[in-house]
């Protein structure tokens, strides 16, 4: 009995330690109404650069991405507050272009910007008749358990055998004639 005792507990100290945090949580961004432009993020990512200068931006290079429907690779997508564009975005296929008016699209400092879910409405900077529509939403993964998961479910199916198998053993019949 104590036996087991000390095996169970082993065994839940190793899924315990096992267990992987869960990273953060990955944002879609979808830029519509005349330019058409889809990337995801994690919601406070680490920028490749950043500065202040009148204001916060954050930049990163080289996101995979769509422009008009097309995968592509976005050059650099740039976000700022209080400066003049909200959004800057580069690619190929779409050139340089910037939105502005739709408030701060992230909180945080420059260097470590968090965004959150919302729609913000945006003007283009070079065609201001142009108004755009920025969606920011949570992208769903497919839930995978964690290794702690699955080596806890797997010692409680172990569990569950085992005691199915000594309730087997402890059956005692008795058969009476009379």
């Amino acid at each position: 009995m104590k036996f087991k005792t000390l095996l169970s507990a082993t065994a839940a100290c190793v899924a315990a330690a096992t267990a992987v945090p869960a990273s953060a949580a990955t944002l879609f961004f979808e830029l519509t109404g005349g330019r058409n432009v889809t990337f995801s993020l994690d919601s406070n990512p680490t920028p490749d650069s950043s500065q202040t200068f009148l204001g916060e931006q954050a930049a990163f290079n080289a996101v995979p991405g769509t422009v008009n429907g097309v995968a592509t690779t976005i050059t650099t997508i740039s976000f700022g507050t209080g400066i003049f564009a909200d959004l800057s975005i580069t690619a190929p296929d779409l050139g340089f272009t910037q939105f502005s008016g739709g408030g701060p699209l992230f909180s945080g400092p420059g260097n470590a910007p968090v965004f959150a879910p919302g729609t913000f409405q945006l003007t283009n900077a070079f065609f201001p008749s142009q108004n755009s529509t920025l969606v920011i939403s949570e992208q769903v993964a497919a839930a995978v358990p964690e290794p702690g998961t699955w080596a806890m479910m797997l010692m409680g199916f172990g569990f569950i055998g085992g005691a199915m198998r000594s309730a087997k053993r402890r059956q005692k019949v008795t058969v009476s004639y009379a």
